[in-house]
């Protein structure tokens, strides 16, 4: 492979079926740099940049190249600007792993995707869960709520449906989008594979909690999880590109 390359690897979190991408820049002759843990079964225990052959970094599974986002330095210059850090402590598994710094070398920013990925799920859990919660105390002793769905249909939704539902659906959208991502899906692919999981599953949540009612309980409770989903997710995507902006602004002060 090229020097400066971008490369990465799969990996297994050590006790468990969950993979991972390790990150690591191609600074030739064989040989990658990279950012890891001194400890892989601590990944808070810090680490630091390292410099060892292609064969250690693959720990046995295929390489692959990563190019997204867009190199702004040249071959040449990533390999540098990579071998400059070898020896720097400072690793942190979710401001400064293995992506960030691989990113940082090819781009100028730190950025890493496996981290945006699980961090936005799970506020955006957090988001549902707080509306789900804030929901149960306006109505105060109510057992259902009304909810309008996108097509202008009012359905009645027990309570105790809403904030399971909420956990579900962003349980599956996030092994979802993690899946896609790790299988080398773009950003947005990823993130439209996990809102799919995220719906269905909200979905069946609550159309489960209609069963009760025979068919038509059913097809309401999946209009209503489908709704409510819908609805989350785009104070969700409001919220996370408000943020974007700020962080901006920030990074050009």
């Amino acid at each position: 492979m090229p020097r400066g390359d971008r490369l990465k690897v799969e990996q297994r979190i050590v006790g468990s079926t969950v993979t991972y991408l390790h990150h690591g820049i191609d600074v030739g002759a064989g040989t990658v740099v990279h950012a890891r843990p001194h400890d892989f079964r601590n990944p808070f225990g810090g680490g630091r940049v390292i410099h060892t052959s292609l064969t250690e970094f693959a720990n046995g599974r295929s390489v692959r190249l990563r190019n997204d986002p867009p190199a702004r330095f040249s071959p040449d210059e990533v390999a540098e600007r990579a071998l400059a850090h070898v020896g720097r402590d400072g690793y942190d598994l979710v401001v400064d792993n293995c992506e960030h710094f691989a990113t940082w070398c090819a781009t100028g920013c730190r950025a890493s995707r496996q981290v945006d990925i699980v961090m936005g799920r799970v506020a955006a859990a957090a988001s549902r869960a707080v509306a789900a919660v804030s929901a149960r105390a306006a109505v105060g002793t109510a057992e259902r709520v009304v909810v309008r769905t996108a097509i202008g249909t009012s359905v009645r939704v027990g309570l105790k449906t809403m904030l399971p539902a909420a956990i579900i659906g962003e349980a599956a959208a996030l092994v979802a989008e993690w899946t896609a991502h790790q299988r080398g899906a773009s950003e947005q692919a990823s993130r439209k594979a996990g809102e799919a999981a995220g719906l269905a599953a909200t979905s069946l949540a609550f159309a489960a909690g209609g069963v009760a009612a025979g068919p038509a309980g059913i097809a309401a409770g999946a209009l209503a999880g489908a709704t409510m989903w819908l609805a989350g997710s785009a104070t969700a995507a409001a919220a996370t590109g408000a943020a974007r902006q700020v962080a901006k602004r920030i990074a050009r002060a």
